[in-house]
């Protein structure tokens, strides 16, 4: 899986992961894993169900199914950015972590376990409320339609122990972190002439990347939206330590 840390400008930035390249890591993870055992198995099996699932809730176009997918997508719209990578976590093979070199290795470590951390913390938190939740919100069923509340207390609940699940496995060595320093890395993202957000760097289509920089900035108040400056020079961005933006969400 692989992981970078975008700086927004050089006292602030994030952990991203392109969900472009999901699809991609999820083949080969299938094709290595064709030998491997039953546990992997039944683990392919729930995956190839939901990707089912998945399919056909995308590609509805009319109908309750519509009404729910749009529903749904607003829900989304009030969670972090990042969970998507965070949630991917329980299934990789390893963290291939790309850094921009001018960071040491070990500050660049030191900032990934603290972030994993906090997030492994907050994810906690929110699958025991989320959870308190669920089956309360399961009685409106009596209601007429679909029960979207209650799947959506439900969802979260698991999407939240899939997140805390990970981060441990991270965290207990289970899935090993490699660092990549990167010299592209050291010069912050760059909004383009029609607005996209992007950076040399990525090797994807940077999908949500402008999503991941707005949410970022918010707790910081509004930025200028002018090009990125150029980064510091090598012995300066060894000294300054970036800083990461976070805040509280269920």
């Amino acid at each position: 899986m692989k992981i970078y840390l975008l700086l927004i400008d050089h006292a602030s930035f994030f952990f991203y992961s392109d969900e472009s390249e999901a699809s991609r890591e999820k083949d080969e993870a299938v094709g290595d894993n064709s030998q491997a055992s039953s546990r992997s198995g039944i683990r392919n099996w729930v995956i190839a169900r939901y990707d089912r699932f998945k399919s056909a809730w995308q590609n509805a176009d009319s109908g309750a199914l519509l009404w729910m997918r749009r529903s749904w997508d607003w829900l989304h719209s009030w969670a972090h950015p990042d969970e998507a990578m965070l949630a991917r976590l329980w299934s990789a093979r390893g963290v291939d972590l790309h850094h921009p070199a001018a960071r040491h290795g070990d500050f660049v470590l030191a900032v990934w376990k603290s972030y994993l951390r906090q997030q492994w913390r907050r994810h906690l938190v929110w699958f025991f409320i989320n959870g308190l939740i669920a089956p309360f919100a399961f009685w409106l069923f009596i209601l007429p339609g679909p029960n979207l509340i209650g799947y959506w207390f439900a969802y979260r609940t698991i999407h939240h122990l899939v997140v805390v699940w990970g981060i441990n496995r991270v965290q207990r060595g289970k899935i090993p972190t490699v660092l990549h320093p990167i010299a592209a890395l050291d010069l912050p993202i760059e909004r383009k002439d029609d607005g996209r957000m992007s950076h040399d760097a990525l090797t994807g289509a940077g999908t949500r990347l402008l999503e991941h920089v707005a949410w970022h900035k918010r707790p910081r108040g509004k930025r200028g939206r002018s090009k990125a400056p150029v980064a510091p020079p090598r012995s300066e961005s060894q000294t300054a330590h970036p800083r990461s933006d976070t805040s509280v969400n269920g």
